[in-house]
């Protein structure tokens, strides 16, 4: 480093005089407009108070900590719903939350695989299973569990309560008993294979040892030819037909919260597998709707410490780069850290109030990554850009706050626009995405225009310290200012062909986003987790009904159910109805109080129905269930199809059965996709008339925002299209339905701070003299670098998603790298230098509406 940049006064050589802003003396103070003004006034506050300021800051930071380590208290495992609030689906899985809650969306299944499931091993694992899960139910966790031993225990128990009720009407004698049992077993009334059974019937002292015949018995009989009346349905429901897979499920309560303990139900069963010998030759999983949504969570909070250190290093490799000195990427780094504590303790108060997921985090963290060291980068730019000029170091942080402030502002603004029209949306999984920028961008914003300012003021020059000439003329110079040069003025001859280019590149693009399937299936859309290899094998084996089906569910019409059962009129009008359900095109079978295992039962069966067998279909105030099993993949086109056919046969049914709702997955997913549709285009004019307005009243034009908002439109195109590019044609994965929504939306906020660096800067000048076409190119080679630079630190801050586990996450981060790539270098670059000179005078075009104003341009 020379002896002048040492002393801070580096050497730049003059520049003609044509070009204000580059002359050796600073340019005459401008009076500028009302928040120019603001900004002045705030920034020399600053420089007066550098050290209170930075201590306030302090002080507040070491208050946050504490509340910043118990941010993970209060986030969910299990996200928002995705059900829509006033659909039918959200209907159907309110009614049934309330009258069979052990058929909720609280519901996982454990799956276990062996080599033979008529093993005794497997039966006694069940058995264990069973009684873990019993003092869960005892403590109020657990609704209620089923597994194919609690089948076979609750037969055996049946069987020993009819057997010691003849007993005890034979004699009240044990020998009377066991004489009554003989005689039946003589006459071949109970089975021989039951005759320990039935003779443990007769001596047991009391009911317990009764429920202890019977569950010794289900223990250790093998239940393949079981004289028992099993029914054979309900067993194939629960025993794999290859004899390799058993089904068991629990339904948890709501005493447990909205993260029922899925992870201590896995660990208990791998326990048990090892205690009964099975560890070996079996292994099992913890799958179902609740279970893949909380592993998927559990798998993004492991994957964030990764992506957040490669986000830094990146993000430090570009400043390095950027500033070619230590220390001011290390203090910018410094501060976006600490007020990243800030900010998580302030997510942390408001995780008390409203539902919070890892998710929230991630954005929050990745958002404020970028957008901090954007705006650090912009006012310390600016600086050495001021010091270039002549100014002194402090009157250099005073105009460097003004006028990089200005800019960060009204960015600042875009994207908090962005981020609370998330908080519209009718979809409860949206506005969890969205509170971590309401509450990152102004806390990282505050942080940039106040932190960085008085760090510039105490150490001056010394903060570009540990460099290589950090105080030249960085803009101007060098290969990065003569490629910018060309840039500028390759859009000024080619700027019809740079346009007409642009926009037809758009149009296949536009094409392909139109035409893209995307889904909310839980399963394509998770990581390789255990409850996803759990899915996969309950689908091959019962198919994806089994943990995905379509329900029906309702309140019957008064004479159709008496007492929770069903009257003479409601059985037939229930079987007539679930009759016509199973003939629509499209259902493999349905399941109804008539028809529990898809066929129908007489109806002394009907009549007899074990209490826990009829409480999935009939509930004791009148709730009517039926479940519809599809022939397709739930998320397919098909099931769409066809749970619209059903839902034809259901309204017609109203006069016979009672008002009944559809839900389950194929209907939450429809419903969701239609209710993203119609808040998607909300929120973007809300975005839009948001960033409009305030542009016009910051800008004092019309077309330039106008154009602004359709460039930023334009990299969402591509950026989107080139999601589903990779992802869907190359990859062959699904796509998020919700990637368009806050890709687009994210990106109204995110993407502006580039055009807005770029047209404040042409503005600038054109205020100091220069024509359009002067202000435009020399506006590019100015911002350029910066532009550039914060387009690299925001799209590896947020890129660094695509090394997430989950698919969500990796389209997040693909899509926002993609746009802020894209709007950063050739939009920012090409289009927008094109677009201006196009319309010259035009861009600041502005109704005087009788109010005398001076005219750019």
């Amino acid at each position: 480093m020379t002896e002048q940049h040492t002393r801070g006064r580096p050497a730049v050589p003059v520049a003609p005089a044509e070009e204000p802003g580059r002359t050796g003396t600073p340019p005459p103070e401008r009076g500028g407009g009302a928040l120019q003004r603001a900004l002045l006034r705030f920034a020399r506050g600053l420089a007066a108070r550098p050290k209170t300021v930075l201590l306030v800051w302090a002080v507040l930071i070491a208050l946050c900590t504490p509340f910043a380590f118990g941010l993970t208290d209060v986030l969910t495992d299990q996200g928002a719903s995705k059900v829509v609030p006033g659909t039918s689906s959200a209907r159907a899985e309110r009614l049934t939350a309330e009258a069979f809650p052990h058929r909720s969306q609280r519901e996982v299944v454990l799956v276990l695989e062996a080599d033979r499931i008529d093993r005794p091993e497997v039966r006694e694992f069940l058995a264990r299973l069973d009684t873990e899960i019993a003092a869960l139910r005892r403590d109020g966790d657990v609704e209620r569990s089923s597994s194919a031993y609690t089948l076979h225990r609750d037969a055996a128990e049946q069987f020993v309560t009819r057997v010691r009720a003849g007993a005890d009407a034979a004699g009240d004698t044990p020998a009377a008993r066991r004489a009554f049992v003989d005689r039946e077993l003589a006459a071949g009334r109970i089975p021989a294979g039951l005759a320990g059974l039935a003779r443990a019937a007769a001596d047991a002292p009391d009911d317990a040892a009764l429920t202890e015949a019977a569950a010794a018995h289900a223990r250790t009989a093998d239940w393949s030819g079981s004289p028992l009346a099993v029914p054979a349905e309900a067993a194939a429901r629960l025993l794999a037909e290859d004899g390799k897979a058993a089904l068991a499920s629990v339904s948890y309560t709501d005493a447990v919260g909205s993260d029922p303990d899925v992870d201590g139900l896995r660990e208990t069963a791998r326990e048990l597998l090892a205690e009964t010998g099975l560890a070996s030759t079996a292994e099992v999983h913890v799958t179902g709707e609740l279970a893949l949504i909380h592993d998927t969570y559990e798998k993004a909070e492991a994957d964030n410490s990764l992506m957040e250190s490669v986000a830094y290093v990146i993000i430090f490799v570009v400043l390095l780069l950027f500033f070619r000195a230590v220390v001011p990427a290390v203090l910018t780094l410094l501060v976006v850290g600490l007020a990243m504590n800030v900010s998580q303790a302030a997510l942390y108060l408001l995780g008390k109030e409203v539902t919070l997921t890892q998710f929230t985090v991630t954005i929050m963290t990745f958002v404020m990554l970028g957008a901090g060291v954007d705006y650090s980068m912009l006012l310390s730019s600016r600086y050495r850009q001021e010091r270039i000029a002549g100014r002194p170091p402090r009157e250099a942080a005073v105009h460097a706050t003004v006028h990089a402030g200005e800019s960060m502002l009204l960015a600042a603004i875009a994207v908090l626009l962005a981020f609370g029209a998330t908080l519209l949306s009718p979809v409860d999984w949206i506005p969890p995405l969205g509170y971590g920028g309401i509450i990152g961008i102004p806390i990282i914003f505050a942080a940039a225009l106040t932190i960085t300012p008085c760090l510039l003021v105490l150490l001056g020059d010394r903060f570009f310290a540990l460099g290589r000439a950090p105080l030249s003329d960085l803009e101007h110079e060098g290969a990065v200012g003569r490629h910018l040069r060309r840039t500028a003025e390759f859009a000024r001859r080619r700027k019809v062909a740079i346009v007409v280019v642009f926009l037809v590149l758009t149009a296949p693009f536009a094409v392909i986003v139109a035409n893209s399937r995307s889904t909310a299936d839980p399963v394509a859309l998770s990581p390789a987790t255990d409850s996803r290899e759990g899915f996969a094998t309950v689908a091959e084996r019962w198919g994806d009904a089994a943990v995905l089906p379509t329900v029906v569910v309702g309140e019957a019409d008064p004479g159709v159910v008496d007492g929770g059962a069903l009257t003479a009129t409601g059985r037939e009008a229930v079987a007539a109805l679930t009759d016509r359900l199973a003939a629509v095109d499209g259902v493999a079978s349905v399941d109804s109080a008539t028809h529990p295992f898809g066929a129908r039962w007489p109806d002394a069966d009907v009549a007899a129905m074990p209490q826990s067998l009829r409480d999935d279909y009939v509930a004791g105030n009148g709730a009517l269930r039926f479940v519809v099993a599809l022939e397709d993949d739930p998320y397919s086109e098909r099931a769409v199809g066809t749970v619209q056919r059903v839902e034809e046969v259901v309204a017609a049914a109203r006069d016979e059965v009672g008002a009944l709702d559809v839900g389950g997955a194929t209907q939450v997913d429809l419903q969701y996709g239609d209710a993203l549709t119609s808040s998607f285009w909300q929120m973007v004019v809300l975005v839009s008339v948001g960033v409009f307005i305030m542009l016009v009243i910051a800008l004092r034009s019309l077309l330039v925002p106008v154009r602004l908002i359709a460039t930023i439109m334009l990299s969402n195109v591509w950026a989107v299209g080139l999601t589903v590019l990779i992802f869907h044609d190359w990859r062959g994965e699904a796509i998020i339905d919700d990637l368009p929504i806050f890709l687009t939306v994210l990106m109204m906020g995110l993407g502006m701070d580039y055009e807005i660096f770029l047209i404040t800067r042409v503005r600038d000048l054109m205020r100091d003299g220069l024509s359009q076409e002067q202000a435009t190119l020399r506006a590019v080679v100015d911002t350029g670098r910066v532009i550039n630079a914060a387009g690299l630190v925001m799209a590896g801050s947020l890129g660094t998603m695509v090394l997430s586990s989950t698919l969500m996450l990796q389209q997040y981060g693909t899509g926002l790298g993609l746009a802020v790539l894209l709007d950063a270098t050739v939009i920012r670059m090409l289009f927008v230098p094109a677009t201006l000179l196009l319309l010259r005078r035009y861009n600041w075009w502005m109704p005087s509406l009788g109010r005398r104003r001076k005219a750019l341009g």
